[in-house]
């Protein structure tokens, strides 16, 4: 059987975004399937993978992300979460109006310098692999990111000499929270690396709908699978447009559909084609006709 539309996989701790793929094509028997925004193995929480053809709709998945990321103060590592080797540990005193004042320094518009221990491409290789060669890259090139809000929520162990930080951040796409940690405690004076993180939201799929691995395979079990798949335009930050079975075969190859209503939407924007709240094709308009782009009956 084949399956189309967005699984909102709840990730586990120590599993790549690779390895959750990997095994969701082994429960659902098929190889067309992609995850649409890395989790590092220590995260856990939302992964929205792509069923079938649409992998192709993962470019138009909207990029925003909320974490719950606990910050440890007073230790730096090299890879900015606990995961890699401790740098050095200094002893912390709370100082509860000076971490506010820092925390609010990140919201907005920022530039950042992604971690060496990151996936991020640099001269044709991946950063981590310079890292794990012991080459130091200088003038890493930073990228910009928004950061909508940062919150202080909680302080666990705040009597230890190393107490945790819970801060709720909303981010754009491409941000680094291990950066944010590691930033915080460079600003702070007495450095700080990642301890644990949650991914809460990504787009408009949250971490209240998600489900593991072990859940989606007993629904696969018991032939309920497609209760768990979400049908994309419930979630693609596109506009619709209806058509009628008149125009249904004309997409079905590829053509372009004109005389149709389209009701205020813009010239040159990418817009979903719909056909009894399925979706028929990514499409976009010009001169007031319609061309698909990516279709997927």
């Amino acid at each position: 059987m084949k399956f189309f539309g967005i699984i909102n996989v709840n990730k586990h701790k120590g599993l790549t975004s690779h390895d959750v793929v990997s095994k969701l094509r082994k429960i659902l028997n098929m190889k067309q399937i992609g995850h649409t925004g890395t989790l590092d193995p220590m995260a856990t929480g939302v992964l929205p993978v792509a069923i079938g053809k649409a992998t192709k709709l993962i470019q138009y998945m909207e990029g925003s992300k909320s974490y719950r990321a606990f910050i440890k103060l007073g230790v730096r590592t090299d890879t900015y979460d606990l995961e890699g080797q401790i740098l050095e540990t200094n002893p912390v005193i709370i100082n509860m109006e000076k971490i506010k004042s820092v925390l609010g320094e990140f919201q907005g518009d920022i530039t950042q310098i992604p971690p060496m221990y990151s996936a991020v491409h640099y001269k044709g290789k991946r950063l981590y692999e310079y890292a794990r060669a012991n080459i130091e890259i200088e003038n890493i090139p930073e990228r910009q990111i928004n950061i909508s809000s940062i919150e202080l929520a909680q302080i666990l162990e705040e009597n230890s000499e190393n107490p945790i930080l819970i801060v709720d951040i909303d981010c754009s796409a491409g941000t680094y929270i291990r950066s944010i940690a590691n930033d915080l405690g460079d600003k702070l004076g007495y450095g700080a690396t990642l301890h644990d993180l949650i991914r809460t939201k990504s787009g408009k799929l949250n971490l209240d709908t998600s489900h593991t691995l072990d859940e989606i395979e007993e629904f696969r079990k018991s032939e309920k699978i497609n209760d768990l798949i979400i049908n994309p335009i419930c979630i693609l930050n596109l506009e619709c447009c209806k058509i009628e079975q008149n125009n249904l075969e004309k997409i079905q190859k590829g053509q372009s559909i004109e005389n149709i209503e389209l009701n205020g939407l813009n010239e040159e924007e990418k817009i979903q084609l719909v056909y009894e709240d399925k979706l028929v094709a990514i499409a976009k308009i010009k001169d007031k006709i319609i061309f698909p782009v990516n279709v997927f009956i």
